[in-house]
């Protein structure tokens, strides 16, 4: 059985100019219940249509390896936002909004799900109760369907499709934000200009996560991570993230 507080971590210590009117309209999607499969030692879904990649079988959670980053370089701008970051004001956890993907991703001890159709896929992320059901395009198409994260604005508008086994998750049309607020790596800034590529397979059962972040206002270099997840049979919880609480833990 899982124990879990309901508090915000609080953090301590070629360039794209593509805009949603070349990439198709996005759409804020409905929040959906979490589905009632979840809670049982076994698979957690049923098994995937024919030819995809089988994300269903497992609940995944942080923990399936070490984290890796590239070498990415600043740009002045870039290098000025990142050490004018305050932890403690700065952060959009306090507001319970999520502040980049790769954030969501390298928040430990919180899981995601996965529900896959044939024209979409579903992710369920236990932080912040974030569900993101995305439509499957052709990755041909010049104007695919993108769909937003309501009430999160620095996440996006997102459209995806599979490489083979990868998934792959294409999203523009951020508001500023950070890509990371954790440690060492806290402040890392986004700006609407930012484009990135999540590419996430499996490799037996570690979920692979890399991503990548193209921001010519803060990067003179692409900014590479790679996630690892593992296999769990754990519960999707609900996070329940009330601002007011939030705040509570914010440092003075």
């Amino acid at each position: 059985m899982r124990a879990r507080l309901t508090v915000v971590l609080v953090a301590v210590g070629v360039a794209c100019t593509w805009g949603p009117s070349l990439f198709g309209q996005a759409t804020e999607q409905a929040p959906a219940p979490i589905e009632k499969n979840l809670g049982t030692p076994g698979r957690k879904g049923p098994a995937p249509p024919p030819g995809q990649p089988d994300f269903m079988e497992f609940n995944w959670i942080a923990g399936g390896g070490p984290t890796t980053w590239n070498d990415y370089q600043y740009t002045p701008e870039g290098e000025k936002r990142f050490h004018a970051y305050d932890f403690k004001k700065d952060d959009p956890s306090y507001t319970c909004t999520g502040s980049s993907w790769t954030r969501i991703y390298l928040n430990p001890n919180v899981l995601i799900h996965f529900t896959q159709g044939t024209d979409f896929v579903r992710m369920q992320y236990e932080w912040m109760d974030i569900d993101r059901r995305i439509p499957l395009s052709n990755p041909l198409d010049p104007n695919p369907k993108r769909v937003r994260i309501p009430k999160h604005p620095a996440l996006g508008a997102s459209a995806a499709w599979y490489e083979g086994n990868p998934l792959v998750i294409d999203t523009i049309d951020f508001a500023p934000g950070y890509v990371s607020t954790i440690d060492v790596r806290a402040g890392m800034p986004q700006s609407r200009r930012m484009h990135t590529v999540e590419r996430l397979y499996r490799d037996a059962d570690v979920l692979v996560i890399e991503t990548t972040h193209i921001d010519a206002a803060n990067y003179k270099t692409p900014v590479i991570t790679s996630i690892r997840y593992r296999k769990t049979d754990w519960d999707l919880m609900k996070y329940g993230c009330d601002p007011k609480e939030a705040q509570v833990v914010s440092p003075n």
